[in-house]
């Protein structure tokens, strides 16, 4: 049985594509483009703008903790300055005032320092050498065992530090000042100057005094267990009595 033939396909003409751009089409691409743009440039200048405003509340944050630093280093100052038996506690609240001003801005430590070390000098100056038995020398007052404490347990490497810049270490001054029978226990003095410093029956034990001055200073009868003392100076000291001794 044959089959019957299939007529031929018809053949489709083709003709030529219009790919003429439609100019309102061309209109919606480049509004797109634009509109990308803009909000481009609109983020750009929104970033900028809170950058600045962040900087801007930054420094106002740093300047209104400054100055509250300020009154209060002030405030502590002028309570240091009490004078009298009855105002001991004023001036105890102030030594610790200051220690925390220097452990909360490290620019303000070696004015806080300075006069911490001038409050000693003024109220412990040193007297003559002390040549007696400890048990007859009195402990120094708390407000000065207190300056003593917190000058000892300070963060050193601050010292240096002067506004913007870190200078080299400053040498913490405490020469010609009555410490006898004071407690400098694990005390870090190293670097400072106790030329001419009464001493006697100091306890410094586990004190760090490395490159520390002690000339002419009186360390008579002091405690010096397990006490560091490479590169101190001990010109004319009076080490009579002193205990060198290491514990274990």
């Amino acid at each position: 049985m044959q089959r019957s033939a299939r007529p031929p396909a018809a053949r489709l003409e083709v003709g030529p594509i219009d790919v003429t751009p439609d100019p309102w089409q061309r209109l919606v691409a480049i509004g797109s483009i634009l509109s990308v743009l803009f909000v481009a440039v609109g983020l750009y200048i929104t970033n900028e703008a809170n950058r600045e405003t962040s900087e801007a509340n930054r420094e106002q944050h740093r300047l209104t903790a400054q100055g509250q630093i300020t009154d209060r280093f002030t405030k502590a100052v002028e309570q240091l300055g009490q004078p009298g038996a009855e105002k001991v506690d004023v001036r105890l609240g102030a030594i610790y005032a200051l220690e925390r001003i220097m452990r909360d801005s490290a620019v303000d430590q070696p004015a806080v320092i300075d006069i911490l070390a001038a409050f000693l000098r003024v109220h412990a100056p040193a007297p003559e050498r002390i040549t007696a038995p400890t048990s007859s020398i009195p402990s120094p007052p708390v407000d000065i065992q207190a300056v003593v404490t917190v000058l000892g347990r300070r963060d050193v490497t601050r010292d240096g530090i002067i506004g913007n810049e870190t200078l080299p270490i400053r040498r913490l001054d405490l020469s010609d000042i009555n410490l006898a029978r004071a407690n400098l226990a694990y005390a870090n003095l190293n670097g400072a100057t106790l030329s001419g410093t009464e001493l006697a029956g100091a306890a410094l034990i586990e004190a760090s005094l490395t490159g520390t001055s002690l000339s002419d200073a009186n360390l008579h009868r002091a405690i010096l267990h397990n006490t560091k003392l490479a590169r101190a100076i001990l010109t004319d000291a009076n080490l009579t009595g002193a205990d060198l001794t290491a514990r274990t």
